[in-house]
């Protein structure tokens, strides 16, 4: 039972999100922590899990330092998933002894800016940006066309999403037309480190389709004249580096559906509220309509809220939005998937409700 002193229709996930970086989380779900190492990831089930016993007692998520390493150990039996797998390598992984599972995700490929900066923290400027990139050539160089265009944080399959309202189209004259009338150089054709725009992206360690992502990006920016240089750094320091706003941009895989709930936390103000926002966009209109979404109960006034919205984020980006990715897991055929009726879903979601074939045993897992 909640008491609320307004209602609130994102009241879910605020339940299901931090409210900041290191903020404990009390799980529900069927497994429970009984190891956390650099090592390794210890999850025991929880017998008196309300939807009933998992069929695998033990599951243990163990790091590789390359992705080449977790698919060996794959082949060879000694890990039972491989969480991550790269959309080139689909093929190459699938085996009599090992299964392909693809899902579509709630996650977007994005580069967000540092709107704290000069001179990403013009709107004029990021939606230059957002025109320069030919994201149907992202989708089939990079993710082999498992992924769809993406050019707002918001999930385009909300109910209340607006499909009439015209999203960001490749157009790079326009963009340097913008990127001009800012006051920035846009030479396309000089090389001169100082006739163009240039910022520092973050780009996280031995993230595969990260770098490849980064690479086209840079590639396309610099069509335009737009310099898009790398920092590649450790996981570690690359989070800690984003919770400290120590950085210009960094290329991200962030969560941004199914409801408005997570744009809510990443993208609403971080000046008046304990959010996620550490990239210090702020933008007095998306500010109120993220409120009207939160306390409305009425459909009309919460698509009505949702398409102006949309529009809002368009004309003031807070990020350069690239595409929604499908992701693969590699599964040992060992062991019996359960889906759901309404299509694939993620795999790891259901792990509970495996059946190990043709006896239980300790569950690994890569990633």
């Amino acid at each position: 039972m909640f008491d609320l002193s307004q209602p609130s229709a994102l009241l879910p996930d605020d339940l299901e999100l931090p409210l900041g970086f290191g903020s404990p989380q009390v799980g529900t779900g069927p497994y429970r922590i009984t190891k956390s190492d650099e090592s390794e990831l210890v999850l025991e089930r929880f017998d008196r899990y309300y939807l009933g016993v998992p069929q695998i007692p033990r599951v243990v998520i163990r790091s590789f330092d390359t992705v080449r390493t977790a698919w060996t150990s794959l082949l060879r039996g000694q890990v039972d998933m491989v969480t991550n797998v790269p959309p080139d390598a689909v093929e190459f992984i699938s085996n009599d002894d090992v299964r392909i599972v693809s899902f579509e995700r709630r996650y977007q490929y994005l580069v967000a800016f540092n709107s704290r900066k000069p001179p990403l923290n013009s709107p004029i400027v990021r939606r230059a940006l957002n025109m320069a990139i030919d994201r149907e050539a992202l989708v089939r160089k990079v993710f082999q066309g498992h992924a769809q265009p993406s050019t707002g944080p918001l999930w385009p399959k909300n109910w209340a999403y607006n499909k009439a309202i015209a999203s960001y189209r490749f157009d790079p004259g326009l963009a340097v037309s913008l990127l001009q009338s800012a006051g920035l150089n846009a030479d396309t054709k000089s090389a001169r480190p100082d006739v163009r725009l240039r910022f520092t992206c973050l780009v996280a360690e031995n993230f595969n389709v990260d770098e490849r992502v980064a690479l086209e990006v840079q590639k396309q920016l610099y069509d335009v004249g737009v310099d898009m240089r790398f920092e590649v750094v450790p996981i570690k320091q690359f989070d800690s580096r984003v919770r400290e706003g120590q950085f210009e941009a960094i290329l991200i895989a962030m969560i941004s559906g199914p409801s408005v709930g997570r744009s809510y936390f990443f993208w609403r103000s971080a000046r008046h509220a304990n959010g996620l926002n550490v990239f210090g966009y702020e933008n007095p209109q998306a500010e109120r309509l993220f409120d009207v979404l939160r306390t409305s109960t009425n459909n009309v006034a919460i698509q009505s809220a949702f398409g102006r919205l949309q529009q809002t984020l368009l004309d003031d980006p807070p990020a350069l939005f690239l595409a929604w990715d499908e992701r693969s897991r590699a599964i040992r055929r060992e062991f019996e998937v359960q889906q759901d009726i309404g299509g694939p879903v993620d795999p790891i979601y259901t792990i509970w409700r495996w059946k190990p074939v043709p006896a239980p045993r300790q569950f690994a897992v890569a990633r």
